[in-house]
């Protein structure tokens, strides 16, 4: 480990001993419902501003820094705890825009929850994993058919939304369904507490009660699976280090639009009726590009380590000020952690136009139909 790195992983372990157990409530997209929040992202502004609704899933990273680095960007973050309250701010007018995983806003148009949503840009493209303890030799789904496994979301177990749709989808893959395992959804603090402490599931609510057996595996985004291994290498648990034995970016193989290392996972949709407004042009493009700047900055910071400290730094701040009520945050030594170690990957070099037969297929794969043609927009 070269320096760089050792002084993020060090400075990793100083924040999982200041309280690891928030870390890893902040970073998945999730299902099932809860309330919405209409903390604002700007001070007022002459122009309307853009209400861009999003989950503490990694798709809102870049928009934290964007709007750090613009306060005066004419955009309205909305926090959300689940997908469920993010559609339905869509759907009942109160959001213009989502930043979620691809196949969240794609189940939302297919499913008739909100038609008229557009992707028009894919930015997360890695950080998808199902961790086990390392001295369980897990491999693959099928080392683990029979055995527990916690599905999580932030504030819920997730059920519905973009963990569990990614979840099934790589079951799928893998030739096993939901039902080879014993599976339970519980909201991440709950979940990650389980699989430490190596607690019978049947001890949380959420659970099924006849299931007496401890969990054997829990499935993350990051950098939540980053912040997961860093708490089990520094605390003295009975589930001794934890490791990504599954890569689920890799097991969608077929596709050729992007690297068989990474999966066209988040980015942003906004309402059609947004986009044809005239009106509302120049601030959709302004948002559009702003984000997109701020991308760019997350993808470069692994080489500046001062850049890189600072833009963690953002990020977390931002999850804590608009994820805060829902009790989340990430420490910032776990985003700088998975940045470097290139397992949270963002980047704004592929278009939507430019994947869009690939993406398709990918999408229906995931979500079991196809979107209409109307759902992909580049700009």
């Amino acid at each position: 480990m070269n320096k760089l790195k050792m002084g993020l992983y060090r400075l990793g372990v100083l924040g999982m001993t200041l309280g690891m157990t928030l870390t890893l409530s902040g970073c998945l997209g999730g299902g099932g419902s809860s309330t919405a929040s209409t903390s604002t992202a700007t001070a007022q502004t002459a122009v309307p501003a853009l209400n861009v609704v999003s989950t503490a899933n990694p798709s809102v990273f870049p928009l934290i820094l964007a709007l750090s680095n613009n306060p005066s960007l004419a955009v309205t973050l909305v926090p959300v705890s689940t997908s469920n309250q993010a559609a339905t701010a869509l759907s009942n007018g109160s959001g213009d825009a989502l930043l979620s995983m691809t196949y969240v806003a794609a189940q939302d148009v297919t499913n008739g929850t909100v038609p008229d949503l557009e992707l028009v840009s894919v930015n997360f493209w890695n950080g998808f994993y199902m961790m086990t303890s390392q001295s369980a030799n897990v491999t693959s789904f099928a080392d683990l058919v029979s055995k527990g496994v916690l599905v999580s979301g932030p504030t819920s177990g997730g059920k519905g939304g973009g963990p569990d749709l990614i979840f099934q989808a790589a079951v799928k893959r893998a030739g096993l369904t939901v039902g080879s395992f014993d599976v339970c959804y519980a909201p991440v603090m709950q979940a990650v507490s389980l699989i430490l402490q190596q607690q019978p599931m049947n001890t949380n609510s959420d659970c099924n009660p006849s299931s007496g057996e401890t969990p054997s595996a829990i499935s993350l985004v990051e950098p939540s699976s980053t912040g997961l291994i860093m708490d089990s290498t520094v605390k003295q648990t009975p589930s001794g280090p934890m490791v990504r034995a599954v890569n689920y970016q890799s097991l969608f193989t077929g596709y050729t639009a992007w690297p068989s290392s990474q999966l066209p996972n988040g980015g942003i949709s906004v309402r059609a009726t947004v986009l044809n407004d005239a009106t509302r042009t120049a601030e959709v493009q302004a948002f559009i590009s702003a984000y997109r700047t701020a991308v760019d900055q997350i993808a470069n910071a692994k080489s500046n380590t001062t850049q890189l400290s600072q833009i963690a730094n953002t990020i977390s701040n931002g999850i804590t000020k608009y994820y805060g009520q829902y009790g989340l945050s990430i420490p910032a030594s776990v985003i700088s952690v998975a940045l470097l170690n290139g397992n949270l990957v963002y980047r704004t070099d592929l278009s939507v136009g430019a994947i869009q037969s690939d993406l398709n297929r990918f999408l229906t794969e995931v979500v079991g139909m196809a979107p209409p043609a109307s759902f992909y927009q580049s700009m």
